[in-house]
């Protein structure tokens, strides 16, 4: 929960500024929303750039500390591949982001299973439930990965600029009046 300080000159600065950066929100949001495939094409460089950026940095700390570690020398240089992988062809990026997405959902469902067989209350049912949603969302993500998954996460990613947009917004109004 956030907390209102006690001088509230700068509120005003940030609901200005908060404003502004909806705005570009809603607007990348839109444009994502309308060309979906080029969200999700950017997405994936996105990533395989923070891939790059990582097997970069864990090879040139194992080299400025001389480690001789043959694991952590092999991960770099997977990270630095998958990278350049990812950029020259798309389907082996939508392939590594749905594996990823999969897994996660897929772990998702089975921490909440657990959790609602541990729970001794009437809330156990609704982890239940969060663990079978969370199920039905990794099947769909394996079941469309290579078709449609540039589609679908180009699309997801721009409602959900979207609305964190409206959310900054209404957020900054409130700053605003204060």
């Amino acid at each position: 929960m956030w907390t209102i300080p006690e001088d509230k000159s700068r509120l005003g600065v940030y609901a200005k500024n908060a404003k502004k950066a909806a705005m570009f929100q809603v607007g990348i949001g839109i444009i994502g929303i309308a060309y979906p495939l080029m969200m999700g094409k950017l997405t994936i460089t996105f990533l395989s750039l923070l891939f790059l950026a990582s097997g970069l940095a864990l090879g040139y700390f194992t080299y400025i500390t001389k480690s001789k570690d043959v694991v952590v020398i092999r991960k770099s240089i997977l990270l630095i591949l998958l990278a350049f992988m990812m950029n020259l062809s798309g389907l082996i990026g939508i392939l590594t982001l749905g594996a990823l997405l999969g897994i996660y959902f897929f772990g998702e469902a089975i921490i909440n299973t657990q959790l609602s067989k541990h729970i001794k209350h009437d809330a156990s049912k609704y982890w239940l439930i969060a663990a079978l949603v969370a199920l039905l969302i990794g099947i769909f993500v394996l079941a469309f990965l290579p078709h449609h998954m540039v589609f679908l996460l180009g699309t997801f990613i721009s409602v959900t600029y979207f609305f964190n947009a409206l959310a900054l917004y209404k957020t900054a109004q409130v700053f605003e009046t204060m």
